[in-house]
């Protein structure tokens, strides 16, 4: 489906300024397009008014084109959100892959062969009968796209689908859409934060600030057309960004955007921005997509060997455990395999513990069983002082109408950059501005220990590289973390840890614990290895 978006312009109800303002693009039919942008920028509000029965109220002008009746929009356009809890409507699995079918009327014999088709081709079978309710959060998130794929649709629409899903699951449901798009020629746009797998797969980049669009080319020409010092160019591939530090003889920084960026609006000199990068002598005026290609790029290996990393600011750490536990275990049931075996670990005081693992690993289990929520089968937790617990979804702690009401102290809103939010109602915002608002109201409290479940959830680059500073700036507050996102432990965590059949099984300091594995590690790791030590 080829769609035309022309000088399109939203705004919310009583909002003071505009979500969309003048966006124009388009979508060639069976391309894949990638739109990205920071948190609260109006990703999400563009894709929505893709799709007629989602388009929120508001004064909207502009032309999308072509204009579908609802029963044509809701076969051709399908839509997959970023809580796949939203999303899911029925009981059973083979359910919700006949529910969308039966929304459109489809006779029970072309339903029931579409079902077992898509059960098939998404890798479903085995969970066909389960009940929804007890899927993980990977078999959630791919049961949404397989509901939405049943239809057959001719467009598909992505929010963010992956921020609930660790390293090995994301590549694999990022393995799936890029499948539908190449082998099925169904048009795919989808938003997301991790440009590192997207974007060598991306026919398209189109990249949003403030409502505005501000970039849209092709993926190798994204590091000439983003403005020097936009955030964006903290979330570009690792590659790139080293790329472009070799360019100018820059230096990394830690939130992993670059000095010596090149001027305002002009390419890399000497850059090529059309073809791949030849076989053989690896290229220099080639910007690198992914990591493969990062390591076959001079340029790249060259600025490796010849710049170490900069060395990690020391933190003041108790040599006292404010949590230790011991040999914990957790069970939901008899009829259930144990959530948690026998897992032990403790964390110091001031300590900033981020803890790894699959999804359905335990993770939030440990957390709730740590504050109190869940109660323990055996083992033993031994906590100190007074302790926070931040769930994955921050709308569980916040109840008042306004940012200012959730969190009176002015020093605090300015800290977390909440003060223009101030008098917003706490769920009108972005999920990383949610998250640092739920942070916010529970360091009211001067907790000892402070328990985070997935705090970068929705989170863009510049956000996280922010959030991890004010994590490292806590004085005296232990954090232990769970989360799906590798660089961001490695950028704010002082040990990391994988757990992994209900037990940790590895633990260590950032360097050592992601330059000693392969598939839970950062890109810049992948990049490195075998090239140069210490880039994490």
């Amino acid at each position: 489906m080829r769609i035309c978006v022309e000088n399109l312009s939203f705004r919310y109800p009583n909002a003071v300024g505009t979500a969309l303002s003048g966006v124009t693009f388009t979508l060639e039919e069976g391309s894949f397009t990638t739109l990205c942008g920071t948190s609260g920028c109006g990703k999400s509000t563009l894709l929505r008014m893709l799709k007629p029965c989602l388009r929120p109220h508001g004064e909207l002008s502009g032309e999308i084109a072509p204009a579908l009746s609802d029963k044509d929009a809701a076969r051709d356009i399908g839509f997959v959100m970023q809580d796949p809890e939203a999303q899911i409507c029925t009981d059973r699995v083979w359910h919700e892959l006949a529910f969308s079918l039966e929304s459109v009327g489809e006779e029970p014999d072309k339903m029931r062969r579409r079902v077992a088709e898509c059960a098939e081709y998404f890798g479903l079978e085995s969970v066909f009968e389960r009940e929804t309710a007890a899927l993980s959060g990977g078999e959630k998130q791919l049961l949404a796209l397989a509901s939405a794929a049943a239809l057959r649709p001719r467009l598909l629409l992505l929010d963010e689908p992956t921020s609930q899903l660790d390293p090995v699951s994301a590549r694999g449901f990022f393995d799936i859409v890029t499948r539908l798009n190449r082998e099925l020629g169904v048009t795919v746009l989808v938003a997301e934060h991790r440009l590192e797998e997207l974007l060598p797969v991306s026919d398209h980049v189109l990249v949003m600030d403030g409502g505005r669009l501000i970039a849209d080319c092709k993926p190798r020409e994204l590091l000439g057309a983003l403005p020097v010092g936009h955030p964006m160019r903290g979330a570009l591939p690792a590659a790139m960004r080293i790329f472009a530090c070799s360019e100018e003889q820059g230096e990394p920084l830690q939130d992993g955007s670059l000095r010596g960026e090149p001027p305002r609006g002009e390419p890399l000199q000497g850059v090529s921005l059309r073809g791949e990068p030849p076989r053989g002598e690896p290229p220099r005026d080639v910007p690198p997509l992914s990591v493969r290609e990062g390591r076959q790029c001079a340029a790249v290996i060259d600025y490796l060997r010849a710049h170490k990393p900069p060395a990690r600011p020391s933190r003041d750490i108790s040599s006292k455990p404010v949590l230790t536990v011991k040999e914990l275990c957790v069970s939901y049931g008899r009829r259930l395999p144990d959530a948690l075996k026998s897992v032990s670990l403790s964390v110091r005081g001031g300590e900033l513990y981020a803890l790894l693992g699959g999804n359905g690993s335990g993770k939030s289990t440990l957390l709730k069983a740590v504050f109190g929520i869940v109660k323990p089968l055996g083992g033993r937790i031994t906590r100190c002082g007074k302790i926070a617990y931040l769930p994955q979804n921050p709308c569980e702690i916040l109840g008042a109408d306004t940012v200012r009401e959730e969190v009176p102290d002015e020093k605090m809103l300015e800290k977390f950059g909440l003060t223009e939010l101030s008098e917003r109602d706490p769920l009108d915002l972005s999920g990383g501005e949610r998250q640092r608002l739920a942070l916010a109201k529970l360091l009211l409290s001067e907790p000892e220990l402070l328990l985070l479940d997935e705090p970068t959830k929705g989170m863009d680059a510049l956000a996280k590289a922010e959030f991890a500073e004010l994590l490292r700036g806590l004085t005296g507050t232990a954090v232990l973390l769970v989360t799906h996102d590798a660089e961001f432990a490695a950028k704010c965590a002082d040990i990391c840890g994988l757990l992994f059949n209900g037990e940790v099984v590895s633990e260590g300091e950032p360097a050592a614990f992601f330059g000693d594995n392969y598939f839970y590690t950062t890109p810049l790791c992948r990049l490195a290895k075998g090239i140069t030590e210490g880039y994490v």
